[in-house]
């Protein structure tokens, strides 16, 4: 089958292209032509075609979809930075999106496109609600979900062959390691830490995707993907987990948010039944993490005071606690 990847460098569109090439797919790569991705893209150098672009310009992503028979549409902003810069993130992941369907809409044969959304258009709650489904109507509460609940509807209403990935909490070892900027601080930090998510490797979204193009029953279906009963915790155990993982230790409680947030368990029955992809546990990531970590591990535990306390300067509770005495 020939695939056309979008976000191929992102840290799920390399799974997505791992996998795709492990199963002998014919793969197409698109992504923006930034230093990062033409790093990232050596690594892939003689097994893919690569279509370097800006998905804001239908002139660079229809060319890509003229004879593919499938996409794996990963491209987007995230957040934070989809709040702190909401007409980009309009742009790409409404106007990115409206791009590849016009494209598709040209095809005699159009292609199914597997599209990335996540579970927070479920809105947010207080912790211990019911598990999110499928069901549940998309709801946008910040850019970022206002984004992708728009997305959602285009496709819904577009007459071509899709299937809509909500998406639970997805990071692995790459991710858990990098982009931790003061922003990404401010995100974490603003949790509640008793709200409830699930956890899904990145793998074993990137195995889900792949699956769903080669099978027909799932075109059409919104699906909650999520890893399963051996994945589901609270943030407070997700944040312990990981940070004492890496070394860096634990935070005082006070250094995080109270409020309803946007995750919560899910059923994730009809996905798992139709494309088998719960694989990776959690505990099985959090070893895989601490033998990523076990050589710098040493040294950040005995940094981890001064390592916490720099963190600790980007969490709104704990300075409005410290603020009170």
């Amino acid at each position: 089958m020939r695939v056309l990847v979008t976000g191929a460098f992102g840290r799920l569109g390399q799974e997505g292209l791992t996998r795709l090439l492990s199963e002998g797919h014919s793969v197409t790569a698109f992504d923006v032509p930034n230093r990062r991705n033409r790093k990232i893209a050596r690594s892939f150098q003689g097994r893919l075609s690569i279509v370097w672009g800006d998905i804001r310009r239908a002139e660079d992503i229809t060319p890509a979809i003229a004879d593919c028979d499938a996409i794996l549409h990963n491209a987007g902003i995230l957040a934070p930075l989809s709040e702190l810069e909401p007409e980009l993130a309009q742009a790409v992941n409404v106007g990115g999106l409206r791009n590849i369907l016009d494209a598709m809409r040209r095809r005699a044969n159009p292609p199914v496109i597997v599209f990335s959304s996540t579970l927070s258009v479920c809105g947010p709650r207080q912790p211990g609600g019911p598990p999110f489904t499928a069901s549940d109507p998309a709801v946008g509460s910040d850019h970022y979900t206002s984004n992708k609940t728009e997305c959602e509807q285009m496709l819904a209403s577009s007459g071509l062959p899709f299937v809509i990935f909500r998406i639970g909490v997805s990071v692995g070892s790459k991710s858990a390691s990098g982009d931790l900027s003061p922003d990404v601080f401010r995100v974490l930090f603003g949790i509640n830490p008793d709200a409830r998510c699930e956890w899904v490797h990145p793998e074993d979204v990137a195995l889900a995707q792949v699956r769903a193009i080669e099978t027909p029953r799932a075109i059409g279906k919104t699906l909650m993907i999520g890893g399963g009963e051996g994945c589901r915790l609270t943030f407070r155990e997700f944040y312990e987990k990981m940070f004492d993982a890496a070394g860096v230790g634990r935070f005082p409680p006070e250094a995080y948010g109270t409020g309803p947030y946007y995750t919560e368990w899910m059923d994730t029955r009809e996905s798992q039944s139709l494309l088998g992809y719960q694989r990776i546990r959690f505990d099985e990531f959090i070893a895989e993490l601490r033998h990523q970590s076990r050589l710098t591990r040493p040294a950040t535990r005995m940094l981890s005071p001064l390592i916490r306390r720099w963190m600790l300067r980007y969490s709104d509770a704990w300075q409005a606690h410290r603020a009170r005495g």
